[in-house]
């Protein structure tokens, strides 16, 4: 896995607040740019339903930076000095309908932008649900950054996230075909998010049966595990089994050289960059 552990972006002393709206399935990439940046003085998290994870994981890190929860009520009385982040999670069962997740991410905006020089959106296109970002740019007054590779390309999903992009995700696809994939946090969230995917919409979430006979139907017998390296391993390795023994697949793992935050630590400079 490519990544830098530290980063210092020139930006004409960064101050003020980048602002942070985030999907729970890219807490840990979150966490990471956390780390990796040594100039933020403040973490503030708002607290919400979807928060509390997030919090978690900050507070086991070792950042010179503090983590803060604070309430919405709280935001006309932030922290003035240094460059901070404001972190405004949302929840995952918005990839419901990509319409949805577009309308409460423009809503998460309004509520933090206005503190925020620039804000960070931790999400892909998601069934396209951000790829017109100008569009939601003009209704917010915003400048926004979405996660996009090299070319500046918006990444799908969390998944291309972590190969770098579209290019990684078609190598991975045309290389591994008919498998299902498994991030740290795809696993951690499985037996959630395996009933957002557009697949398996509408079905009872508490029967996995037709979602086992469709696995069957169309081949899939095997689960590759995307190690990106963040996270809890010993909570991967635990999910990942729990999958594999509740489907019946084979495991394997994804080769290392597939696997980059490239693009998650060149999206989080560039709008980083913006808050100049």
């Amino acid at each position: 896995m490519k990544g830098n552990l530290l980063i210092h972006v020139d930006v004409n002393e960064a101050r003020g607040y980048l602002g942070i709206v985030g999907c729970p399935i890219l807490e840990d990439e979150i966490v990471h740019s956390i780390l990796r940046d040594i100039e933020i003085a403040n973490v503030l998290v708002i607290e919400n339903d979807d928060s509390g994870n997030l919090l978690r994981k900050l507070r086991k890190i070792d950042t010179r930076a503090n983590v803060l929860s604070i309430k919405e009520s709280e935001l006309d009385s932030l922290p003035t000095e240094g460059f901070n982040l404001l972190i405004l999670m949302k929840s995952m069962a918005l990839h419901e309908e990509p319409q949805t997740l577009r309308r409460e991410v423009a809503k998460a905006v309004d509520i933090i932008g206005p503190r925020c020089r620039s804000i960070m959106l931790f999400y892909g296109l998601c069934g396209n649900a951000f790829k017109h970002l100008s569009e939601i740019e003009a209704e917010t007054k915003s400048k926004l950054t979405l996660l996009t590779d090299e070319q500046g390309r918006p990444v799908d999903d969390c998944i291309a996230a972590v190969l770098g992009g579209t290019d990684g995700y078609y190598r991975l696809l045309k290389r591994y075909p008919g498998v299902f994939y498994l991030t740290p946090a795809w696993a951690e969230n499985w037996r959630e998010l395996i009933f957002k995917m557009e697949l398996t919409r509408g079905m009872d979430k508490g029967d996995l049966s037709i979602l086992k006979w469709m696995f069957d139907t169309a081949g899939y017998k095997k689960a590759l595990t995307l190690d990106t390296g963040l996270g809890d391993h010993e909570a991967f390795e635990e999910k990942v089994e729990d999958f594999v023994k509740e489907f019946h697949f084979e495991r394997a793992s994804l080769e290392k050289e597939f696997i980059t935050l490239d693009a998650v630590e060149r999206s989080y400079d560039r709008a980083k960059s913006k808050s100049r």
